[in-house]
């Protein structure tokens, strides 16, 4: 663990930029992008109980892990540096 302690000591020198409304905006840019804006306005309002579904049922548990891991392991890369901590070095490089 002395590995995850240098990424903690590490992580904890750096400067946090982005606040939760700019990664939820842009988690909703990443997803949604402007490709689809034509689609979406062609399909009207009957879509809507899809996005409702997909928020509740991906979106929202989505959220809640990795709410949950920023919590336990506030580290610098993220996704990243969870997989390779929780799961070994060639993990994070897939996830990565």
């Amino acid at each position: 663990m002395a590995n995850a302690q240098s990424v903690r000591s590490h992580s904890a020198e750096l400067k946090k930029e982005l606040g939760l409304g700019d990664l939820i905006l842009t988690q909703i840019l990443y997803v949604v992008g402007s490709h689809w804006v034509g689609t979406a306005a062609k399909l009207g309002s009957s879509q809507i109980v899809f996005w409702l579904l997909a928020i509740a049922l991906f979106y929202g548990p989505l959220a809640a892990v990795v709410i949950y891991l920023n919590r336990l392991m506030p580290l610098e890369g993220g996704l990243y540096q969870w997989a390779k901590l929780g799961f070994n070095d060639f993990m994070g490089f897939i996830v990565g």
